[in-house]
């Protein structure tokens, strides 16, 4: 079996792209920093294609932000779910939740949000951004046509709600066609 040269430069490519994914992992298994930020808890965005049914309500006075601590965002929210101890990224569980993710799903989706971004909202302009990987699950770039077509704007996959509704929507498509939604991340199934 003779190899060309295209061939050659296809296993150089993929054995260096293997060595960034190695050094990645190694450095994010290095990095164990908690959270020590504030959360900023704001009103989520309306998204152009509905991510789950919500039943309308008036507004009657305008949206305010509120800065709370990650902590705080935690205890607030997380009455919905009893989560064991020691699940990582409860702060987003919430969340997770709302645009869809199946309960029997949540403790997954917060454990690999940890292995992905360290439970932060990784996007330009972030120190850890590496140029592909967008948000709490870093969702790669080769979905931009998806992002775009089923929320309006690439652009938004930075938004938290955006990037966990589209992680859903690889998990649910893996899921259907290769029995393993978490396949993309390389989590077991």
């Amino acid at each position: 079996m003779k190899f060309r040269l295209s061939d050659y430069l296809v296993l150089g490519f993929m054995g260096l792209m293997t060595l960034i994914a190695g050094n990645e992992i190694l450095h994010r298994m290095l990095a164990d920093d908690p959270q020590t930020i504030a959360a900023i808890v704001t009103e989520p965005t309306v998204a152009t294609v509905p991510l789950a049914p919500v039943t309308a309500a008036p507004i009657t006075a305008p949206a305010t932000t509120t800065t709370v601590t990650a902590h705080d965002a935690l205890q607030a929210d997380l009455n919905f779910l009893p989560l064991p101890e020691g699940t990582p990224c409860q702060e987003w569980a919430s969340l997770a939740r709302e645009v869809g993710w199946h309960e029997s799903e949540i403790v997954n989706v917060l454990e690999e949000m940890w292995q992905e971004s360290r439970c932060l909202n990784i996007i330009p302009g972030h120190e850890n951004f590496n140029g592909w990987d967008h948000g709490l699950l870093q969702i790669n770039q080769v979905w931009k046509e998806e992002v775009a077509h089923l929320f309006g704007s690439w652009d938004r996959i930075n938004e938290p709600e955006v990037n966990l509704a589209m992680a859903l929507e690889i998990w649910n498509w893996h899921q259907h066609h290769h029995g393993c939604g978490w396949e993309p991340w390389s989590r077991p199934c």
